[in-house]
């Protein structure tokens, strides 16, 4: 059975203690990608992982929530998790290309 590890969004988020030690799964078993409703059912998927990861989050360093950040996170976090077979066929079924702002080391 294909799944996810939602894991490394721990590290985004203040609650990481209880996070690492109980990963959310994100089921691939039963989806063609290649399809628009496989894709749309992924999406879903990971909204709903992100909103169970992301209710008390905060951006490190930041005492503010920002949940946005989080999920953000977590879509990365699926999105780099996928085998670059799968993540073609998302793209194609999708018709979305998924891109990131640089990051800044400081």
């Amino acid at each position: 059975m294909k799944s996810l590890v939602v894991a490394a969004v721990a590290a985004l988020l203040t609650a990481a203690p209880a996070l690492a030690a109980d990963p959310l799964r994100i089921s691939l078993a039963d989806l063609d990608l290649g399809t628009a409703r496989g894709a749309a059912e992924l999406d879903a998927r990971i909204d709903a992982a992100a909103a169970a990861l992301c209710r008390d989050a905060r951006r490190p360093g930041s005492l503010l929530s920002d949940r946005a950040y989080c999920e953000a996170g977590v879509r990365a976090e699926v999105m780099d998790a996928l085998p670059r077979r799968a993540r073609a066929d998302y793209v194609r079924a999708t018709d979305l290309l998924t891109v990131r702002a640089p990051t800044v080391e400081r």
